[in-house]
């Protein structure tokens, strides 16, 4: 899944809706490769609640592109999508069969009050990685749109922050003993007494029991490859090892 279309409906003042699968199907009769994913959203109503007036195109003409389309149906409010690359009247018929006129428009874009955070841009960017969008021109788009359109960025951020994975703000950092390298078989090899892990030589451990360890060393699947007296320092007793 990449990027959907992303609609309005006109009678709503605020919010979008995904409206249709995520990229253009590839068009045939010689036309070339699959169309780039619709990338974009934009205010298509001023601050007024106005829209931009839309520029007519007839039935009849095919060849005329427009990132912004206003598509009207038989039996509901006409919708407003935005297309990236432009498409033509008759891309946009295709997509939306039900259809029964569109129009390209320009729309009145409503300027953010502050430049696009890093962070918000990281956001941005690992949710469109989430959606598996991996087109540099897509990417760019969405970028440019949220540094210079208020509701694209409001959108995006949004989305991100709805299905982005959480942190766990409770992280488990107890390991097992079948993640140490110092477990050979089922031995502890530094088990003595008083030493980091203070047992009998030859001490067989809970393997799949989670714990702390002085005397953990991090095997290769560790991301974190800190070593137990590194990483749990209050483990270590005054005197000790």
């Amino acid at each position: 899944m990449s990027l959907s279309n992303l609609i309005r409906r006109k009678s709503e003042p605020v919010g979008f809706a995904t409206a249709t699968p995520a990229t253009f199907a590839t068009l045939e009769g010689g036309k070339g490769g699959t169309v780039a994913s619709v990338a974009t959203v934009a205010v298509a109503k001023s601050p007024q609640g106005q829209t931009a007036p839309p520029a007519k195109v007839s039935p009849g003409d095919t060849a005329t592109a427009s990132r912004w389309w206003l598509i009207h149906y038989p039996d509901r409010d006409p919708v407003e999508v935005a297309c990236c690359p432009e498409a033509t009247h008759a891309d946009i018929l295709e997509r939306h069969p039900d259809a029964v006129a569109a129009e390209p428009f320009t729309p009145t874009i409503r300027q953010p009050s502050a430049p696009l955070t890093a962070s918000e841009e990281t956001a941005i960017r690992a949710w469109l990685a989430l959606i598996e969008e991996t087109d540099p021109a897509t990417i760019a788009e969405v970028i440019g749109q949220c540094q210079r359109d208020a509701e694209a960025r409001e959108y995006f951020a949004g989305r991100a922050a709805d299905e982005l994975p959480k942190p766990d703000p409770f992280p488990d950092d107890r390991r097992r003993c079948s993640q140490c390298l110092n477990l050979r078989g089922r031995v502890c090899t530094v088990a003595k007494p008083g030493g980091l892990v203070s047992a009998n030589v030859g001490y067989w451990p809970t393997a799949h029991t989670l714990q702390r360890c002085a005397g953990y060393l991090p095997n290769a699947t560790d991301t974190n490859q800190q070593r137990g007296r590194e990483r749990w320092p209050g483990l270590i007793q005054k005197g000790g090892e």
